[in-house]
């Protein structure tokens, strides 16, 4: 009878050793969600630090002023000190902040394209957008020639961005002139 009691014993220790273990795995299960969440959104509060704010709002945009190409000169001028600038955003990894910094550029870009697109008509609006839809794509083209098989990702992926910065830094030069000619013409 002492080996029946005890074979009972061992099934109880070991039917509560299994229930502890499950009970320990889903609160480590658990824990780890909730950390991983809580960083998340810990990193995203950090990203939101942006200096956007300083640049204007599209409803800022929607009153063309005298001075339009000295606010769009002064705002591409931020950008241009904010790229240079080694500790905005230092916490992102470069991937990422180069990331960021493309995003900044492309959105001037494009309100820049709205804004010079809403002062011409007719065939030169057309001549426009086809010429802006030809830089999309060698924009493209080009940021693609620094891919290669000899860098590691995250190489390529710098070097990619740089590329694309450049080119769309450029283009935002080209547009800002535009708009200087139409502004004295």
């Amino acid at each position: 009878m002492p080996r029946k009691q005890f074979m009972a014993y061992l099934k109880i220790l070991l039917l509560l050793f299994l229930f502890l273990s499950l009970v320990s795995f889903g609160l480590h299960r658990h824990w780890k969600n909730a950390l991983k969440s809580y960083e998340e959104n810990r990193n995203s509060k950090e990203e939101v630090q942006e200096p956007l704010s300083l640049l204007p709002s599209e409803e800022d945009e929607e009153e063309p002023d005298s001075d339009s190409y000295l606010r769009f000169q002064n705002e591409f001028q931020l950008l241009n000190q904010i790229e240079e600038d080694e500790s905005w955003q230092k916490n992102l990894s470069l991937r990422r902040r180069y990331e960021k910094i493309g995003e900044l550029y492309d959105k001037e870009m494009q309100r820049l394209v709205s804004y010079y697109s809403r002062n011409i008509t007719g065939n030169e609006r057309e001549n426009f957008f086809a010429e802006q839809s030809v830089f999309l794509s060698q924009r493209s083209m080009e940021s693609k020639k620094e891919l290669s098989m000899e860098k590691t990702g995250v190489e390529e992926n710098i070097d990619y961005l740089k590329k694309y910065i450049q080119l769309t830094k450029a283009r935002c030069s080209v547009l800002l002139e535009k708009i200087f000619e139409d502004q004295d013409g």
